[in-house]
C-alpha cells in the first residue's frame, strides 16, 4: 500500500482548509516540473523519512525517471505506474541488492508517495534485474 510523506499531507491539508489570510485556502507548493523518479530503498520509508536508498553498480542514486505519463485518476481511481515500459535494474554491484521500499519523487527529490513492494525484503543477487510491470504501482487514497 503506497502512503503518504509528512510534508505532503500537511501541503494539502493547508490548501484545502482556511488556513491563508482572512479564513482563505492556504497555498499549494506543486511539484518540480520534470520527469518524477522511482527511487529503490533496502528499508521501509516512513511518512516521516525516506528509506535506505540502495547504492552500486546498476543503480542510478536519485531513482530511475517515469517514462511515460500515467492515467489520470477519474472519479477517485488509482494512477498505476509505469505507464507503457516496465522499469528495470540490473544489479552488478557484485553482491546481492535486498530491496523492501520505493519513493516516487519529484526531479528535485521532494516525495509524493512510498511504500514497501509485495513479498518485501525482494533479494536480487549479482548479475539479476529487477523489473516494476507496467501498472505495477497502484496508487489512492481509497
Amino acid at each position: 500500500m503506497a502512503g503518504l510523506p509528512n510534508t505532503l499531507i500537511s501541503n494539502v491539508l493547508n490548501a484545502t482548509t482556511p488556513t491563508g489570510t482572512s479564513g482563505a485556502p492556504g497555498s499549494f507548493t506543486a511539484f518540480a516540473g520534470s520527469a518524477m523518479k522511482v527511487r529503490l530503498n533496502s528499508t521501509s520509508s516512513t511518512a516521516s523519512a525516506n528509506g535506505t536508498q540502495l547504492t552500486g553498480t546498476g543503480y542510478t542514486a536519485g531513482g530511475t525517471a517515469v517514462p511515460a505519463a500515467s492515467t489520470a485518476s477519474s472519479s477517485g481511481s488509482n494512477v498505476t505506474l509505469p505507464a507503457s515500459s516496465a522499469l528495470s535494474w540490473t544489479n552488478g554491484s557484485g553482491g546481492s541488492w535486498s530491496i523492501q521500499s520505493f519513493d516516487l519523487t519529484d526531479s528535485a527529490a521532494a516525495r509524493s508517495w512510498f511504500g514497501d513492494f509485495n513479498g518485501a525484503p525482494i533479494s536480487v543477487a549479482n548479475g539479476n534485474t529487477f523489473q516494476i510491470a507496467v501498472g505495477g504501482i497502484s496508487i489512492g487514497l481509497a
